[in-house]
């Protein structure tokens, strides 16, 4: 009897041993062969509110390509999420702890993710794989905060100058040509805004949609330091410009011109990011803007009349600081990222600029430039390259556009009121106290 009882437990530490065998053979099967899964956030459409028929082609393709180099990856990502509706989302990923690997920053909180340490600091793999030289600078320092680099650039649109070529030619002036001054646009300005059907009202304007904040950009100043801590609004420099754009808005008296007679013809100069630019000089959309007369875009005008700094936005792709896939998570940022036939096609495809000098200055880009319905009116491959290199990217402190968004408000009003002289402090005040 003994002797059965221990065949009996024998072959039980038998089966259990070939089983135990068994299991962890396909454990380990299971994770040398099953595929990882990699996370990507983004929104559809276009990130500059224009037109887009391209929803996530492109990302699409540069997946396809990703998954057949790494053949145990799966890229996925969730589809139909608007750019409206894309912050909530994350926030609610984040919190909950499902942020994906890589994902698209939202519009205005990149200060904020990268403060409250949501987003993986990039600075080890950029100094062993990554060349900067690639990137036109703007681009790549819009995914700095403080001294590190917690994202990296996808897209950028700059702010361009548009202008009615045929109001100008009418008025006997010439075009400015890329190293014109504040003064010499105030001068034309001056001789554009005027009455021209004699029954005593003006209908015929210089500006749309030109702000304060360009006329502070053409000195090259800011209204707070680097760090935020430091308001500079009650400066006499400060005080010039707006008093400068105060005079300069003076010239459309009391009417309040619209970007709808821009579309019309009635006003020579108006602001335009590339994106809209690229849009709107495309079938369907240029039969019913911009169709009655000849227009280009050049660089805003500067204090000095060098060419100046340009205001742009850049779109950035960042890694979650909770992910446990870093080194697939970089890999794919570099190619959406750093890849020239992937920014390529996003040039082609989308509306903005590629942030890879050899992108945006191959004979693709300018072949596609060329490709435009206003003749030789278009944006020349040189021109546009300028104005990239010469964009800078808005200051990297936490409540940046909180306090910007304060600052419109107060300066605005203030501006509209006539009251800037005696404002100016009390802005000041308001400001420092938000800051602080």
């Amino acid at each position: 009897m003994m002797i059965k009882k221990g065949k009996k437990l024998v072959y039980t530490f038998i089966v259990l041993s070939i089983c135990l065998c068994l299991g962890a053979g396909l454990l380990i099967y299971h994770l040398s062969f099953a595929k990882q899964v990699i996370r990507i956030g983004v929104y559809s459409g276009s990130s500059w509110d224009v037109p887009s028929g391209q929803d996530n082609k492109l990302l699409d393709t540069v997946i396809k390509g990703f998954e057949k180099d790494h053949p145990n990856v799966k890229v996925v990502y969730e589809s139909g999420i608007s750019k409206a509706d894309y912050a909530d989302w994350l926030s609610d990923q984040i919190v909950t702890g499902k942020q994906p690997d890589v994902f698209m920053v939202p519009e205005n909180d990149f200060n904020l993710l990268a403060s409250t340490g949501s987003l993986a600091n990039l600075d080890s793999y950029v100094s062993h794989d990554l060349n900067l030289n690639r990137y036109y600078q703007a681009s790549y320092e819009a995914g700095q905060y403080g001294s590190f680099q917690y994202a990296l650039p996808f897209e950028s649109n700059p702010v361009l100058l548009c202008i009615n070529k045929d109001l100008l030619d009418k008025e006997g002036i010439a075009l400015p040509n890329e190293t014109w001054t504040l003064e010499e646009f105030y001068q034309i300005c001056r001789r554009l805004s005027k009455d021209t059907d004699g029954n005593g009202s003006l209908d015929q304007f210089a500006t749309v949609g030109y702000t304060w904040q360009e006329a502070i950009m053409a000195r090259g100043l800011s209204l707070f330091d680097e760090t935020g801590r430091k308001v500079q609004v009650n400066t006499s420099q400060v005080r010039s410009a707006l008093s400068w754009y105060s005079k300069l808005e003076a010239l459309n008296g009391s009417y309040q011109v619209s970007s709808s007679d821009f579309d019309k013809g009635k006003v020579a100069f108006m602001p335009m990011t590339l994106a809209e630019y690229r849009t709107y000089k495309s079938y369907p959309y240029h039969v019913s803007k911009y169709a009655n007369f000849s227009w280009t875009c050049i660089a805003m005008p500067t204090q000095s009349g060098k060419v100046g700094f340009s205001q742009m936005e850049t779109s950035l792709l960042a890694i979650s600081s909770k992910t446990r896939k870093s080194d697939l998570a970089w890999a794919l940022l570099k190619r959406l990222s750093a890849n020239k036939q992937t920014q390529q096609g996003l040039f082609e495809q989308s509306q903005g600029a590629s942030v890879l000098t050899s992108v945006m200055t191959s004979p693709k880009t300018d072949r596609l430039l060329q490709s435009t319905p206003f003749g030789d009116s278009v944006l020349k491959q040189d021109k546009l390259n300028q104005i990239l290199k010469k964009a800078e990217p808005s200051p990297k402190f936490k409540r940046y556009t909180s306090l910007m968004e304060q600052a419109d408000y107060l300066i605005t009003k203030s501006l509209n009121q006539g009251t800037l002289e005696s404002d100016l402090a009390s802005i000041q005040r308001q400001l420092e106290t938000a800051a602080n």
